[in-house]
């Protein structure tokens, strides 16, 4: 009994979290409606990363990602395989795949958490620049850079 009380509290935590990450959406600083017009203005996709990938630099980058809502998309290991990405057919990468992230920037993915893309919301008001640099030094580490 224990244990069928632990997997529906389990579930019932998910779909909490697929929740908030749709009301995130929702709000006003949310996700973009259209990103077919998407585009990363050059100057910001040429931004160099001020954050050196030390290990303790990436670590915390890991703790942030962990900590944010970014695993319910893009699932707790940046395999792509998170909870609300395969309930709502999110095309989300798999960030062990060193293709996913070739001719990407390290400019172009800070552009795209500071002010969001498609479904996935900004974050340019929940993490700092240091803190958003940091995570792009973590999304990097998982394809071996």
């Amino acid at each position: 009994m224990l244990v069928s009380f632990s997997r529906r509290l389990r579930s019932q935590r998910i779909l909490l979290l697929a929740l908030l990450a749709l009301l995130a959406c929702t709000a006003p600083a949310g996700c973009q409606k259209n990103s077919a017009s998407f585009t990363i203005p050059p100057e910001d996709a040429q931004r160099k990363n001020p954050i050196e990938a030390t290990p303790a630099e990436v670590e915390q980058g890991r703790r942030l990602y962990t900590s944010s809502d970014c695993a319910i998309c893009h699932g707790k290991d940046g395999d792509g395989k998170g909870v609300l990405a395969k309930d709502i057919s999110m095309n989300t990468h798999n960030w062990h795949e060193p293709n996913s992230l070739a001719g990407i920037t390290d400019g172009e993915l800070f552009f795209i958490l500071d002010k969001g893309k498609g479904r996935m919301p900004a974050y340019e008001k929940r993490q700092t620049s240091e803190q958003m640099w940091q995570m792009v030094d973590y999304i990097r580490s998982l394809a071996g850079r």
